[in-house]
C-alpha cells in the first residue's frame, strides 16, 4: 500500500498564466518544457529534466501548492481534486522548489528522495478563490487557485550519469534520459535501501553530533594590552544585533559554521529569507537521517562527492584528521581507511563514505552512507582507477 513520506505547502505568484517547478540542483534548467501534458509543460514524450512548467487553470494571481513525496504510486486524492497532467520527472538533485516567472524562487523545498532518480509526477487542480475585481465589482476574477503535486520513485537513473562523471554538469544530467523509456516490468527502487524514501518516525529520535578536533599546532603567545578609554558601540550595531536575535533566535544554536560575513549589511527581508533557508535546510537534514544515526560536522571542502558538489542527499568520500585512528567509527564506517599517520603531531588522517545532510556557510553535516548510496561513490572511484 502506498504511503506518503512527507509533504510541504507553498504559495507562488502566477505570471503569464504559469509558474515553474525547478530542481534544487540547478541542473536541467536549460531544458525546453513547452510540450503540453495536460496542464504540465515538459519535453516531448512527457519527460521533464529538472524543470516542469505548470499552466494556470483559472489565470489567478497566486497558486497555493501542496507538494507530496510518496514511496510508491499514490492513489487518487478524490474531491475536490481533478487530475490535470502527468510526466516522468528526472531529478538530478532529489529536491524541488517552486518559482514564478520573473520572481525570486521560493525558499520552501520538498525532498523527493535520492538524487538522480526518475520520479512520477501527477498534478491535480483544486478549488479557485474568487473576489470582485478592483476595477468593477460586478466582475468576478480569480485570486488564488489550488494545486496538488504528487511524486513517487520510478527508477534509479544514476548509472549513465556515473559513467560520465568527468563531463560537464549539464551533460551528466542529460545522460539520465538514456534509461527512458523504462522497460516493461523494470524494477522500481526499493524504499528500504534509501533513507531519503523513509518517513520521519514519531517522535524524532535523538541524534549524536560530533565535531572533529583540528590538528594540534604549536602554542603562540598573544600580546595583550589594556583598553584605553571607554568602548562605544554604534546604535546601528545594537539595532542590528537585536534584529538578528529576533529573526534567527534559536536557529543559531544548530546552524553550521559562522554567520555570513556581510550579514551586517542585510535588510530585514534578507534576514527573514535567510532564517527560512536555515529552517528548510535543518528540516531536510532530519529527513535525510530519519533513523537518527550519528552525524559529523566537517568543512564542506573535506567531502568529495560524485556528480554534484557536497549538497544534501549526495554521497561522497570524507577525509578527517583525528587524534585516534578509531575516532568517528560510527560515521566513517563505510569503506573506512587509514590514509596516513602523523606520529610527530599524533594525528591520523581517516576516510570513509558519507552522505551529506546539510551544507551551510561552507560546513557540511554528514552521516554514514548506506550500501546503495556508497555503491555510487565506489563505482566512480573504480572508473577513475
Amino acid at each position: 500500500m502506498a504511503e506518503m513520506i512527507r509533504g510541504v505547502e507553498d504559495e507562488v505568484p502566477i505570471s503569464c498564466g504559469r509558474f515553474n517547478l525547478f530542481d534544487g540542483s540547478d541542473l536541467g534548467h536549460d531544458a525546453d518544457p513547452e510540450t503540453e501534458a495536460g496542464a504540465l509543460l515538459a519535453e516531448p514524450d512527457q519527460i521533464a529534466l529538472g524543470q516542469v512548467g505548470i499552466k494556470s487553470q483559472a489565470w489567478a494571481r497566486r497558486a497555493h501548492v501542496r507538494m507530496e513525496a510518496w514511496d510508491t504510486e499514490p492513489p487518487a486524492p478524490g474531491k475536490p481534486w481533478t487530475e490535470a497532467g502527468q510526466v516522468r520527472y528526472l531529478s538530478p538533485g532529489g529536491i524541488v522548489y517552486l518559482c514564478g516567472l520573473m520572481h525570486s524562487p521560493s525558499r520552501q523545498m520538498l525532498l523527493l528522495g535520492p538524487p538522480f532518480f526518475v520520479y512520477g509526477l501527477r498534478a491535480y487542480a483544486g478549488p479557485v478563490r474568487t473576489q470582485p475585481a478592483d476595477y468593477d465589482e460586478t466582475v468576478t476574477e480569480a485570486v488564488e487557485e489550488s494545486w496538488l503535486l504528487r511524486f513517487w520513485p520510478l527508477a534509479d537513473a544514476a548509472g549513465p550519469a556515473l559513467r560520465a562523471e568527468s563531463e560537464a554538469g549539464g551533460q551528466v544530467a542529460a545522460r539520465m534520459r538514456e534509461i527512458l523509456p523504462l522497460e516493461p516490468g523494470s524494477a522500481v527502487p526499493r524504499p528500504e535501501q534509501w533513507p531519503a524514501l523513509h518517513p520521519l518516525p514519531e517522535p524524532e529520535p535523538p541524534t549524536l553530533v560530533t565535531r572533529p578536533s583540528p590538528p594540534m599546532r604549536g602554542m603562540e603567545r598573544v600580546p595583550s594590552r589594556e583598553a584605553a578609554g571607554r568602548i562605544l558601540v554604534p546604535q546601528e550595531t545594537l539595532d542590528f544585533a537585536q534584529r538578528l536575535e529576533e529573526t534567527l533566535g534559536d536557529l543559531r544554536i544548530d546552524m553550521l559554521g559562522n554567520l555570513p560575513r556581510n550579514i551586517g549589511s542585510w535588510s530585514q527581508s534578507q534576514l527573514e529569507d535567510y532564517a527560512t533557508q536555515l529552517r528548510v535546510s535543518m528540516r531536510i537534514g532530519r529527513e535525510l537521517n530519519p533513523h537518527g544515526v550519528p552525524m559529523l560536522q566537517l568543512e564542506a571542502s573535506s567531502v568529495r562527492t560524485v556528480l554534484i558538489g557536497p549538497e544534501p542527499g549526495f554521497s561522497g568520500r570524507a577525509w578527517v584528521w583525528a587524534k585516534d585512528e578509531n575516532a568517528y567509527a560510527d560515521v566513517l564506517s563505510v569503506d573506512r581507511q587509514v590514509i596516513v599517520r602523523d606520529r610527530i603531531r599524533q594525528n591520523t588522517l581517516l576516510t570513509g563514505i558519507v552522505t551529506i545532510l546539510r551544507n551551510e556557510n561552507d560546513f557540511a553535516e554528514v552521516r554514514a552512507a548506506t550500501q546503495a548510496e556508497a555503491a555510487r561513490v565506489i563505482t566512480v572511484e573504480r572508473l577513475r582507477d
